[in-house]
């Protein structure tokens, strides 16, 4: 009879909603298990300090409902270069700057960067598929050793459509190595070579980079007019397009899994040679969006998948 009366009032078949049991924590405690000076802090942590302020305490379950009631899941944290109030503004004065540049404007810069890549030293995570009680089983176990096991820094740019060839840096690179890099071997007769004279010269903040023998050297070619030198953002190879070049081609060469140095170096010269024109058209296309993306976020981070 219930059933008919309910479906007489309501229309409905489905039984109404219920308040159920109250919560055990109050508004004002759920707003603080949920703050966002909360969300690099493991569910037990907020519990012990939320119990510290009452008689009742409650259990780790309960942060974990009030955490996805909030729409909080647990997931790996972005790693990214620390951005203070002056590396904000610096970036936002940048991406205002070179907001309106065009395509072709963007062809003229010659951007340039060095990385090491490590024999073992793969930072990503890796999962695996196994069974209960193989965790340590040696088909299961992600292998590594001091320092990489052996590595090969190298120097590269790219400029339009066209890569330059890499310089593989032996031992440590100081100013006197990176000058020769800059005069003899890559950065200004590859520029020239693609570009003409007056193509504009990137690079980071690297110490070496701004010490006086490499900076005068810089200094020289852009008053003879031969470059123009573009002031680079610190805390910002977010910004840089070479940097997505380096993930391909360490993507490309752990797939080859090199054995020694000499196989590593060798992996890393034919990919770099096979990348591809399209690839490089969309890094320069990429780099208006970028400044427009740094607007958006008022010079701090943001997602590469929303660029």
């Amino acid at each position: 009879m219930r059933t008919l009366r309910r479906k007489q009032k309501t229309g409905l078949n489905t039984s109404r909603h219920r308040s159920g049991r109250s919560r055990v924590t109050l508004k004002s405690e759920n707003k603080f298990i949920c703050v966002q000076s909360s969300r690099l802090r493991t569910a037990p942590e907020i519990r012990e300090e939320l119990n510290a302020t009452r008689e009742k305490p409650v259990s780790v379950t309960t942060i974990q409902r009030r955490l996805r009631d909030h729409g909080l899941k647990g997931c790996v944290a972005a790693r990214k270069p620390l951005l203070r109030k002056q590396n904000k503004v610096k970036r936002l004065q940048w991406a205002k700057k070179h907001k309106t540049w065009s395509i072709n404007q963007w062809e003229k810069v010659l951007f340039t960067d060095e990385s090491k890549f490590e024999l073992f030293g793969g930072k990503r995570r890796k999962y695996v598929r196994r069974q209960i009680g193989e965790r340590m089983k040696e088909h299961c176990v992600v292998s590594t050793v001091k320092h990489g096991g052996g590595s090969v820094i190298i120097w590269r740019c790219f400029a339009e459509e066209k890569v330059g060839d890499l310089v593989k840096i032996e031992g440590v690179m100081d100013q006197r190595q990176y000058h020769s890099i800059l005069k003899f071997q890559i950065a200004f007769p590859f520029g020239k070579k693609i570009t003409g004279c007056g193509f504009v010269f990137q690079q980071d903040n690297d110490p070496k980079h701004t010490l006086k023998l490499c900076r005068n050297y810089i200094n020289n070619k852009e008053r003879q007019k031969e470059l123009k030198y573009m002031n680079w953002l610190p805390q910002s190879p977010d910004l840089n397009p070479i940097e997505l070049l380096w993930d391909e081609l360490d993507r490309n060469v752990r797939k080859m899994r090199p054995m020694n140095q000499n196989q590593l170096w060798e992996f890393l010269q034919v990919f770099w040679t096979e990348i591809s024109t399209l690839t490089l058209k969309k890094l320069i296309e990429r780099m208006p969006r970028i400044c427009t993306t740094v607007l958006r976020a008022k010079g701090g981070y943001f997602e590469e998948s929303k660029i």
